[in-house]
């Protein structure tokens, strides 16, 4: 077995285990814990230690309301209690309730009776509180690093090309690559400040990467989104909002601009519970391929082998969320694209279905405050063409079928600063051997945000 397929494997491994711990039998236990303790405490409720057992797995549990309903009580015997009033400023937080969260939380650090470690969860939590509780709210954050890759000039697995449908091995070889990048999103909210809470949502990203010997693969990307979030009143549903959006996207690869988008888009998201929500939505953009150019792609005028074209396309998606418990959330989207472009061989249907797995976990030293989170998580994408491309194959139309694994870590050490790795193993399993690749990819840097 191939170094790819043992790396494979073992990323399998790791998604399902992950995907199946905690189980339902430790969830069973912890609500059986639960309600010892409620009992315990509701006949002593003096009892500090019985209580913070309480809260620690009520909150495993997304009970929030019964974590602060105990911890009030508790204050009510002992109102000098920091650490219970710390623990009340996070509960509150969970519930989006930033004002008197942050009010907790300030009055428990400024009390002077609590430990460094529990200060460094304060500062570590306090920011981001404050911040959420302004109706003005500006978040950016920073990655950079180094990446590195098996195959970075995407060359077919086998060696094998079509050419006018006759078979031909090329004398060259895929080449593994190293490359720095640098990624940075922002997200703006300004509240309206009426009474259902719409607010303007601006998201902006911007990505870009330097090839140590493939410069010709470098790219640059800038996207952004901008529009209104619109709160309905609610029904059977927790919450429910509507939002329509621009958007708009560059691309550049290697020194020319490649692609540029332009649509709109507009998606429902529906709160099912406190641990569940789904968010329905459709997009449409126009696109527009330059077609490639230069020292290392010379030119042809006829460029129908990129998997994009000129033209537009139309998405429909549902994305959601499901917390099965506090530090345990699975997240996926399934989305159908038809692309039209203005050559009829590059029209295609796309399925995509993908699915994370988000744990978090404590870290390794209490002093950083913050968890860390390790998420495994896999994709699954379609491409079928509507017709053949004569220069690759005349009778044939392309049909891919790519399936992505990996793991990523996030691992903040301050409030403000961390670092984040991503080990990712891809494979493009198309009928023609032109698309068939494989490659296994290796990030890591420093994160920062503000």
């Amino acid at each position: 077995m191939s170094l790819f397929k043992h790396l494979q494997t073992g990323v399998v491994a790791v998604f399902f285990l992950a995907a199946f711990f905690p189980g339902p039998a430790t969830a069973q236990d912890l609500r059986a814990e639960r309600d010892r303790l409620s009992a315990h405490i509701q006949a002593k409720p003096e009892d500090d230690e019985a209580t913070y057992r309480f809260v620690v797995i009520a909150t495993e549990l997304r009970d929030y309301e019964a974590g602060v309903g105990a911890l009030e009580r508790l204050l009510m015997f002992n109102p000098n209690l920091s650490r219970a009033r710390k623990e009340l400023g996070f509960l509150y937080a969970r519930l989006g309730n930033w004002e008197l969260s942050a009010q907790h939380l300030r009055a428990a650090r400024d009390s002077g009776t609590l430990d460094a470690v529990q200060l460094a969860q304060i500062d570590a939590q306090l920011p981001d509180v404050e911040k959420r509780a302004q109706p003005n709210r500006l978040s950016v954050r920073l990655h950079t690093g180094l990446r590195a890759q098996s195959n970075a000039n995407f060359f077919p697995a086998n060696n094998l090309f079509q050419l006018g449908g006759v078979g031909l091995l090329s004398g060259g070889a895929q080449r593994g690559d190293v490359n720095t990048f640098q990624l940075v999103n922002a997200a703006h909210d300004y509240e309206f400040g009426n009474q259902r809470g719409d607010q303007m949502e601006t998201r902006v990203t911007a990505y870009a990467t330097q090839q140590f010997n493939l410069p010709q693969y470098s790219v640059a990307l800038f996207s952004a989104s901008t529009g209104p979030r619109f709160y309905m009143p609610q029904g059977v549903f927790e919450t429910l909002s509507v939002r329509p959006y621009v958007t708009g996207a560059v691309t550049m690869l290697g020194s020319s601009n490649y692609l540029n988008t332009g649509g709109a888009g507009a998606s429902l998201r529906a709160d099912l519970s406190p641990d569940v929500w789904i968010e329905p939505g459709a997009e449409w953009r126009s696109l527009w391929v330059e077609p490639l150019r230069g020292p290392y792609f010379g030119f042809s005028p006829y460029a129908t082998i990129s998997t994009l074209a000129t033209g537009d396309a139309v998405t429909g998606y549902v994305s959601g969320a499901w917390s099965l418990l506090d530090n345990l959330r699975l997240e996926g989207r399934v989305g159908y694209t038809r692309a039209n472009a203005f050559d009829a061989v590059q029209s295609s249907d796309q399925v995509d279905a993908q699915a994370m797995l988000r744990v978090e976990v404590d870290p390794l030293h209490p002093i950083f405050a913050r968890r860390w989170t390790i998420a495994p998580y896999a994709r699954f994408t379609h491409l079928a063409f509507d017709a053949p491309n004569p220069i690759v194959s005349p009778f044939v139309p392309r049909r891919d079928a790519a399936w992505t694994y990996g793991i990523m870590l996030d691992a903040p050490m301050t409030p403000m600063f961390g670092f984040a790795g991503n080990l990712e193993f891809s494979r493009n399993d198309s009928n023609l051997p032109n698309f068939r690749t494989q490659n296994v990819s290796v990030t890591f840097g420093p994160t920062a945000k503000f």
